[in-house]
């Protein structure tokens, strides 16, 4: 089954996306009475791809945030990640973290150059999600 993909143009810089000098920014799924949210999977997560050598991070320090497991029927059947991606490296970073994984994701990314922001959201199975965004690829290079 083919994944969905949308891909979107958002004003640049007016929400949380790539952070400068980072590779890849996990970003919050919600905003609770001011709390910002995130995946409980988030912390796991950035520090992987930080063993890895990549810049991560949350967008908010971990102390202001709040991380849960779960928030309806779909996120406890869906691997959801939120993330703003800086650079190419951090592209092929999160698309090496997907292949390690099973089952559905659901994938909304932020990137920029600069002049416009775009949001691509992918949803489905992990491998089908993986080549979605490799034939996205907003940096246009080769990884490394």
């Amino acid at each position: 089954m083919s994944p969905k993909v949308s891909i979107v143009a958002t004003e640049s810089h007016r929400d949380p996306g790539p952070r400068p000098g980072a590779d890849v920014t996990f970003l919050p799924f919600a905003d609770d009475d001011g709390v910002p949210t995130y995946h409980d999977s988030t912390p796991g997560l950035v520090h992987e791809l930080q063993a890895a050598g990549i810049v991560a991070d949350t967008w908010h320090p971990a102390a202001e945030c709040e991380f849960v497991s779960s928030r309806g029927l779909v996120t406890d059947t869906l691997l959801q990640i939120c993330v703003g991606v800086g650079s190419s490296a951090g592209w092929y970073a999160l698309q090496a973290l997907l292949r390690r994984r099973s089952g559905q994701v659901r994938v909304l990314a932020f990137f920029d150059d600069g002049v416009q922001r775009r949001r691509a959201e992918v949803t489905g199975e992990v491998a089908d999600v993986v080549e979605a965004l490799e034939r996205l690829d907003p940096f246009n290079s080769e990884p490394s």
